[in-house]
């Protein structure tokens, strides 16, 4: 871990009707916005945001989607089947409304695509980093999930370190996955549209996603993406290497951010 780690700065937003946790690393204007997993929240990025704004020397923020950590409203119900789409919208309106513009995206999982879906949209960002990001439904997802319903008990004690609210949103992210609604989703026709430069990264013991998740993800978004596949390592990078996390996205952000590259949505 990077020393001297910078303390984040905690903040509310209310914007299309949520009331959105957010954290600031770092001073000066917002460079580098991270999305978090199905299940995550702001503390489950670890030290991964303060070493960011350590290594890059720019302003980095987390925020928390309505029903994870202590953003609300909480959910009554599942997700409904469009939610990534409505979650890219959400994050549009709090960019908007916090002036942060052309920053660079790093997402993760359900993250990870909510930030392709806001690029693929036309949503203002420099670049997008894509962690474990899924683009599809694979049968090894559904069945992993069910898996983890068949322990929820388990899981919601975990989840509750992290959440005011974590046997609803434990049912309603499970259940939106493994529905037969959810089975047919697939945003890879969508994919086309992102101009900006896009590193999506996957390891190959990734328990949610084939190798085919990393390569047709990429190939979906055509010649500006670029893969990273990590040996060894599995869903959750930031928890399993959180050096490399740190270095890529830092030298994806030096190779972008200082040299002011051609930006989408401007």
């Amino acid at each position: 871990m990077i020393s001297d780690p910078l303390v984040a700065v905690v903040s509310t937003v209310a914007i299309s009707g949520c009331r959105l946790r957010t954290a600031t690393w770092g001073s000066g204007p917002v460079e580098i916005v991270l999305l978090h997993d199905g299940l995550g929240s702001i503390s489950q990025w670890r030290e991964t945001p303060g070493d960011i704004a350590a290594a890059t020397g720019v302003a980095v923020m987390a925020y928390e989607r309505a029903g994870h950590g202590a953003s609300t409203p909480v959910p009554d119900g599942p997700w409904p089947t469009n939610w990534l789409h409505r979650e890219a919208d959400v994050f549009g309106d709090l960019l908007l409304q916090m002036e942060i513009d052309q920053p660079i995206l790093v997402g993760h999982s359900d993250g990870g695509t909510t930030a392709l879906l806001h690029a693929a949209g036309g949503g203002t960002c420099r670049g997008v980093v894509a962690l474990a990001a899924h683009s599809w439904v694979e049968p090894c997802c559904s069945e992993a999930i069910i898996a983890m319903r068949g322990s929820s008990d388990r899981i919601v004690a975990g989840l509750a370190t992290n959440h005011d609210a974590p046997a609803e949103l434990f049912e309603a992210w499970s259940n939106a996955w493994v529905s037969d609604a959810f089975a047919t989703w697939d945003v890879r026709p969508l994919l086309a549209s992102i101009t900006a430069p896009t590193l999506v990264v996957q390891g190959d013991q990734d328990q949610y996603a084939t190798g085919a998740q990393l390569t047709e993800t990429a190939a979906a978004i055509g010649a500006n993406a670029t893969m990273m596949r990590l040996a060894g390592v599995g869903v959750i990078i930031h928890h399993e290497q959180p050096a490399i996390v740190v270095a890529l996205v830092a030298e994806f952000y030096n190779r972008l951010g200082v040299t002011l590259a051609p930006t989408q949505g401007d």
